[in-house]
This record gives C-alpha cells, structure tokens and sequence, in this order.
C-alpha cells in the first residue's frame, strides 16, 4: 500500500559526477542541495553572491560572473553602519568597507572561474516578485531591511524571466559550451503577499521554466516544488515555521535529486564517503587504546585508497583525522 503520491522523475541524460564543476545559483534550496553536494566532495562553488530569490536578479549575477566585474567602493552603500550591495544578500554586509569588497570580489572570482569550466549549472528560482529600487529603478538582490517605502513591488512575467534567462544561457555557451543546466523552482513558500499571489508567483516560474528547457538543449527540470507540496504535503516535513522544509523533508528531495542527476560511478563514491565521514564522527572511550589506533590506521587506509583511485577529491581533513602520526 502506497500512503504517498509519489513523483517519478525520469534520470537525466547529463549526469553530475565528481570529475566535473558545478555551480549553484539562486534561492536557499540551491545552498541547500549545494552544501550536500559539497559535504559528498563534488567540485561545487554555491551561491556566490548569496542567496537570491528573483530571476532577474540571477540574471544579472550570471552577468557579472561573466564580465568578472571587480566591485568598488562606489558599489557599496551604508545603511545602520552596515556597508552592502543591492547585487549581494545581506551575509556579506559588514562595519568595514575593504572586508565587504573583499569578501564580494573573492566569492564574484570564485564564481567566473566557475561559469567558464562548469559541465553542470543548477539554477534555483524562488520567487517572481521582484523589488525595484525606486532611486535607481533597478531590481535589486536583497533589500537589506531598508524602508520599504524605498522599494516598488515588481510581478515578473513568463516571458521576461524566460527572455532573460535565454539570453543568459546563450551568453555562458559562447564561453563554456559544455555547460548543461539543471532548473527548479523552490519548494519554500513565500506567504508575506498572501497564499494566493504565492501560488501566482510559482506558476509564472514553472510556466517560465518549462518554457526555458523547451527552448535550449541540455537544460532540464528537476521537481523540487512538486516533490514538497505533493509527495511530502504533511506538515512533519517542515520546519517549525511551518514554511521550510525540515531536514527530513530535504533529505528525501536530496534523494531524489542524486536519483535522477548523479552519475552512479558517483552514487558508489558517496556511499564511500559516508562511511568514511560516519568513521570520523565516532568517538572512541579511550581513544590511546590499542583498539582505537586499529581503527583509524584501517580508515586511514580507506580513505587513502578513496583519494588514490579519485584524485579528484579533497579528502585532506579525513586523511589528517585518521593519521595516527599527526
């Protein structure tokens, strides 16, 4: 007996592996699902600019990826004695000016070494309301708690984020030509507007997608929003803000997620690599026993084996954790 609908998600034809880049762009899911791609040791460089919710807003991200534009004093603004930038979330809001810079133009430069080599771009869209800096008319990132009289609510349509998003695509292949792109559509709901203009905002964001991954090849659609209001639609699988998924709720969509878009060469790799990391988390009762020592220099040798037949990964901390010599 089946006491959910589940969601049947047909495998990708491109697949992740452990061998390529990966770039993630656009709402807390995208950090979400980057952050257990990162602790699986894929080569994955998450939200560069933080977390950002609006298409058009990801749009100029990828824009300034591309164009690797170094960020000045003259981007900066100060608000609460906290410096920002409309392009960044607030996360890298800070007191001193040159540590906001340099954190901008670290994580900016991480991010364009990213986009020219990625073979895999996932791009998580959160909502299409947008707001336009009325001053500047400009669509910004986060509004960093600034009055909200200085802000004008924007409904992004189908066509724009499609029109943008296209435009985008075309300009990361005329420099990675082998990028492919994974698209969803964040499961968290935004309830501020009302429950009604939450479910427009989602629509127009499927509709725009789809529309997307008919137009470019290589580009494919992940249900993330679907899996959550369907598949997980009771409430033990949120968080106590009855809004969020629950760790629970993201370990299934994460599931899913490496059912359909990870290379099983690298599904063996992660099933390693748990072992490895659920190794390091034991805590011995006397760790100077003999029987202790048995157990590090044998996952020492584990995870030596790992690194040898894939160079690729980075498993430095667990190689120095199990080092009996360190």
């Amino acid at each position: 007996m089946h006491l959910q609908t589940e969601i049947h998600i047909k495998p990708f034809d491109c697949k992740l592996s452990h061998a390529n880049k990966i770039l993630m762009l656009g709402s807390c899911f995208a950090t979400n699902i980057g952050e257990r791609l990162a602790d699986a040791k894929f080569n994955v460089c998450t939200n560069p600019f933080g977390v950002i919710y609006n298409p058009v807003s990801v749009a100029n991200s990828i824009e300034i990826l591309l164009e690797n534009r170094t960020f000045t004093e003259n981007d900066l603004r100060l608000h609460d004695d906290l410096y920002y930038s409309f392009c960044f979330h607030s996360s890298f809001s800070d007191v001193e000016k040159q540590l906001v810079l340099n954190k901008m133009n670290n994580a900016k430069l991480q991010g364009h070494e990213f986009i020219k080599n990625a073979e895999n771009i996932i791009i998580t869209f959160g909502s299409a309301i947008a707001y336009k800096h009325i001053s500047t008319k400009k669509i910004v990132a986060n509004c960093h708690k600034l009055p909200s009289c200085e802000f004008e609510k924007t409904h992004l349509s189908i066509e724009e984020i499609a029109n943008l998003t296209n435009t985008a695509i075309r300009n990361i292949r005329a420099i990675n030509s082998k990028a492919n792109f994974i698209f969803t559509v964040s499961p968290i709901r935004y309830l501020s507007n009302g429950a009604h203009e939450n479910q427009l905002s989602k629509s127009r964001l499927l509709l725009a997608v789809n529309e997307i991954c008919n137009t470019n090849c290589n580009c494919f659609y992940f249900p993330a929003y679907e899996i959550m209001m369907d598949e997980l639609r009771d409430y033990r699988f949120y968080a106590d803000d009855m809004l969020h998924p629950s760790t629970l709720a993201i370990d299934c969509i994460w599931q899913k997620f490496a059912n359909a878009a990870i290379a099983d060469e690298s599904l063996e790799i992660i099933d390693e690599i748990k072992k490895i990391q659920a190794a390091k988390m034991h805590r011995a009762f006397n760790p100077n026993s003999d029987a202790h020592k048995k157990f590090l220099k044998t996952y020492f040798e584990k995870t030596k084996q790992l690194q040898h037949k894939y160079p690729t990964l980075n498993l430095h901390d667990e190689l120095k954790y199990f080092d009996i010599n360190c």
